[in-house]
């Protein structure tokens, strides 16, 4: 077969245009080869690396929307901590507390027997130092249990006060709803109730026993 041009001139058009088609062919293999696929490769790799940041993108924002409800609830606790802490008396407020108690047993109509507060826990004093020097830490043994976790300090101690008071069952029972609508924490426990003695001119009198118990906020500052 003659390739020069003027051998190219006499083919017929049919094999021009097989002759084109070959050649169209050649270049699209070589530019698929060459191009295309590192194209294609990398259209496929960035289509998987971006379907993995959109589902890291979901992930974060879950994360994101649960840390506003937890930042949400923290502020509610804080609150509901505020709250509390007005409830509770520091020492000084003590002795006033423990007069609006009898103040309320006074205007209730009832009679104190036995009003007997304990005594507030006084603070731990702090270790003291000691020049001698203290003994080499034992190797750790790898049987012994795990620690426990430390346990949270209180910032309250309980003040139970013992009372035994007589009177008609109206007047007890408005004696108990009085010191519950103090505007400091007290809390009644243990109620016994003896039985009903029918005094002259008094009526019915019930002597009852209770721990009337309240709260005193500890400054663990001061």
């Amino acid at each position: 077969m003659d390739f020069s041009v003027d051998g190219l001139k006499k083919l017929s058009l049919k094999i021009k245009a097989l002759i084109v088609l070959l050649i169209c062919l050649l270049l699209g293999y070589f530019y698929y080869m060459s191009f295309f696929q590192a194209i294609l490769a990398k259209q496929m790799a960035l289509g998987t690396k971006l379907t993995e940041m959109q589902q890291q993108i979901a992930e974060k924002e879950k994360v994101v929307a649960q840390l506003g409800r937890y930042i949400r609830e923290i502020d509610l606790l804080q609150e509901s901590f505020k709250l509390a802490l007005l409830k509770l008396p520091n020492a000084r407020e003590i002795a006033g507390l423990l007069a609006s108690v009898v103040l309320s047993g006074e205007e209730a109509g009832v009679n104190f027997l036995l009003f007997e507060p304990a005594a507030p826990p006084k603070p731990a004093a702090p270790p003291k130092p000691t020049d001698a020097k203290a003994p080499p830490a034992k190797p750790a043994d790898a049987k012994a249990p795990p620690a426990k976790p430390a346990v949270p300090e209180k910032f309250y101690d309980e003040i139970p006060i013992r009372v035994q008071i007589t009177g008609s069952f109206h007047n007890t029972v408005s004696f108990f709803a009085k010191i519950a609508k103090l505007s400091r924490i007290v809390n009644v426990e243990g109620i016994a109730m003896g039985d009903a003695k029918d005094l002259k001119g008094k009526g019915l009198i019930v002597r009852t026993s209770c721990t009337v118990k309240t709260y005193m906020f500890v400054d663990k500052k001061s």
